[in-house]
């Protein structure tokens, strides 16, 4: 939402006068107790002291720090550790890396940080770590920035992202902050050799910090850089003096309203007794519990990106994956950092990749996906619909164009991977597109000279994986766009129109032609049979492939493709063949509508009165007539179109030694005697 105007004639809340800014030994004491509490290290303890309105308060409540007496908060995996407090909103920083913004990132595998524009000058600021490896499990994070310009830039976008979709400043002006903010001791770590900061950072985004900062006119950058105690102090004696003078400008009552917000800060979690569960994760559950109802959800779109992220990283916290995979799935590396590590800086290959561990039938990948989504949400159920959201939020990241065309993509695109995908033994190999269409083609024919409608091969599998990239980002293939004004022949999912084509040896051509394009541009061009580019009818361009013709062109099985324009012999066999298939779905058709027909009793009138011999002695000639040249047209396609490889002697196929045999051989005799 962009402006909460149902709190405008809410009475505005009643200013008052505001704490000191508590002393430095008031602090530096609190600073000590949270440390023997808590184990937190001097920065965050101090973080937290700073932030604090009142430091003895809070020692107070903690309790004995051997059994600290704070909010208990249950978490899959454990358990948080809060506490219940005011602080001072110039010593907390809103989330650089707002979650509500993950769709909208342009991440360093499609635009080269610094060759874009202002939102891609800097790579995404990364996933909070635990600030000490050896104890993911204590309260405090660790961010890497490149440096201050990095977190200032991040800030920005962050903050110009949460007003434009959830401003909350209208209210909070009026009432101030009356819900508590979740915030967290986090280091800012500098790559360019900085001293690392450690300031209150929030986990849930936060709209509601950003709201008081632009309210305040608070840079939120500045806040891990700011130590002017003599200056904060100045500034909340002058506030007062206003206030005890009776000044009640606009500027004056925001701040008396905004200077202090309600939080629960972190201090600590204890996962359960056999449980791994770090506090990063826990944080993370928390936050989702919290996101998937309003103020705002966060919609389909940042929701996968967010599990997408915690799967990576079980699976990196499981050794299932590298550190350098990690990033690269995420998109978090450049292409040419991808290129050092010798990974695929083609978005068509790391798309397959990508497909292939999030379908891995791998017992260890199956379960680490499992925890990481579990600990975000309550879904119980890991199903093939989810594994397709979760790769889709990944591949995207490739994929720098308008937020809107993305989220239509993304749509579109996690329809692409059929239950065969989830289902076949294959790989993401590293072969070429002329390599993977040569395999494909030979799975294909060796299928077809088997007679088998089954799973043709991993060859066939992986090119139309890969190929469901270029067609479904050009918007070469759609999903079902719905039964109003919708042109498209079929309902089809682009997963089962890339099924349908991986079968046939034109539909291995055209996969293979869409990827030989989409290197050189957005126009995939059409083939033939035989794999030549169409020319259109007045041979004034190449002739190019579209959603629809894909779906004319590799109908569902049973009928046969639209017909043709021209007028050669192929385009009148071809023609003629549809006519075939349409007159035959069109009998079958006919005869559901007999089978229909109801007597009085409620049953088939065909199955009482039954039909004149006359009729069905000549309908069952003329079908089997039909069915015996159907037998034949099926073992001459057979034959010229399928291969049987032969196995030499230690039982291994040779792929280098191949004869055309046609399997039907035996039968010959029988299905030419007429």
């Amino acid at each position: 939402m962009t402006e909460n105007n149902h709190d405008t004639h809410i009475l505005p809340r009643p200013v008052e006068r505001l704490p000191e800014y508590a002393h430095a030994k008031a602090r530096q004491t609190l600073a000590e107790r949270l440390k023997d509490a808590f184990k937190l290290s001097e920065a965050s303890a101090s973080a937290i002291a700073n932030a604090v309105v009142d430091p003895s308060d809070v020692r107070a409540s903690i309790g004995a720090a051997d059994d600290p007496d704070v909010e208990r908060i249950p978490v899959p995996g454990g358990t948080l550790l809060g506490i219940r407090t005011s602080v001072w909103a110039r010593r907390t920083m809103p989330d650089p890396r707002n979650p509500r913004t993950l769709p909208s990132r342009r991440h360093p595998f499609a635009v080269e940080p610094g060759t874009g524009g202002e939102d891609s000058k800097f790579r995404p600021v990364p996933e909070p770590r635990p600030l000490d490896p050896d104890r993911p499990q204590s309260a405090e994070l660790a961010v890497d920035i490149e440096n201050s310009h990095h977190l200032a830039w991040a800030s920005q976008q962050a903050a110009r992202f949460v007003l434009a979709e959830n401003d909350w400043r209208t209210s909070i002006e009026s009432q101030g902050v009356m819900e508590a903010v979740w915030l967290v001791a986090t280091t800012y770590q500098h790559g360019d050799g900085s001293e690392p900061v450690t300031t209150l950072t929030t986990v849930e985004g936060s709209s509601r910090d950003t709201a008081v900062h632009n309210l305040l006119g608070i840079r939120s950058a500045d806040v891990p850089y700011d130590d002017q105690d003599a200056k904060f102090r100045a500034h909340i004696r002058r506030l007062n003096d206003a206030f005890e003078r009776g000044e009640r400008d606009k500027q004056t009552v925001v701040a008396l309203r905004c200077e202090r917000i309600p939080a629960l800060i972190l201090v600590g979690f204890r996962p359960h007794a056999s449980g791994t569960t770090g506090f990063p994760t826990a944080v993370k559950s928390f936050v989702a519990l919290r996101h998937v109802d309003p103020p705002k959800p966060w919609g389909e779109g940042p929701e996968n990106e967010s599990l997408a992220d915690e799967v990576l990283d079980e699976l990196y916290r499981r050794d299932l994956i590298t550190g350098t995979q990690r990033d690269y799935y995420a998109g978090a590396c450049t292409r040419a950092e991808a290129k050092a590590a010798h990974l695929p800086v083609d978005p068509v290959q790391r798309a397959a990749q990508i497909v292939r561990l999030f379908t891995s039938p791998d017992d260890g990948v199956e379960e680490a996906i499992r925890v990481a989504v579990t600990s975000q949400s309550t879904r119980k159920r890991i199903t093939s619909k989810l594994m397709n959201e979760l790769a889709t939020a990944l591949i995207l990241r490739a994929v720098a164009d308008d937020p809107a065309k993305i989220d239509q993509i993304r749509r579109y695109l996690r329809h692409a991977f059929g239950k065969a995908v989830h289902r076949s033994d294959w790989v993401a190999t590293g072969r070429t597109t002329d390599q993977l269409v040569e395999a494909a083609l030979d799975e294909v024919r060796e299928a077809i000279g088997k007679g088998s409608t089954d799973e043709p091969g991993p060859a066939s599998m992986e090119l139309a994986i890969r190929a469901s990239y270029p067609l479904v980002v050009t918007g070469r293939l759609n999903a079902d766009r719905g039964s109003s004004g919708n042109a498209q022949p079929d309902r089809r999912t682009p997963g089962e129109i890339l099924d349908t084509m991986r079968r046939s040896l034109h539909g291995v051509h055209q996969l293979g032609q869409a990827l030989r394009d989409f290197d050189d541009g957005p126009l995939l061009r059409a083939v033939d049979e035989q794999g030549q580019v169409k020319r259109l009818a007045d041979d004034s361009a190449d002739q190019v492939v579209s959603d629809i013709y894909l779906r004319h062109e590799f109908p569902p099985p049973g009928k046969a493709k639209a017909a043709r324009a021209g007028d050669t012999p192929m385009d009148r066999y071809h023609n003629a063949l549809g006519a075939l298939g349409a007159a035959l779905l069109e009998v079958d058709h006919a005869f559901a509508g007999l089978t229909a027909v109801e007597g009085d009793d409620g049953q088939p009138l065909v199955d009482s009165q039954g039909v004149e011999p006359r009729l069905t002695d000549s309908w069952r000639e003329l079908v089997s007539r039909l069915d015996e040249e159907m037998v034949v047209w099926a073992r001459t396609f057979r034959k010229a179109y399928g291969t049987k490889r032969t196995a030499p002697a230690n039982g291994d196929i040779d792929e280098d030694e191949q004869e055309d045999v046609d399997p039907y051989a035996d039968t010959d005799e029988e299905l030419t005697e007429d």
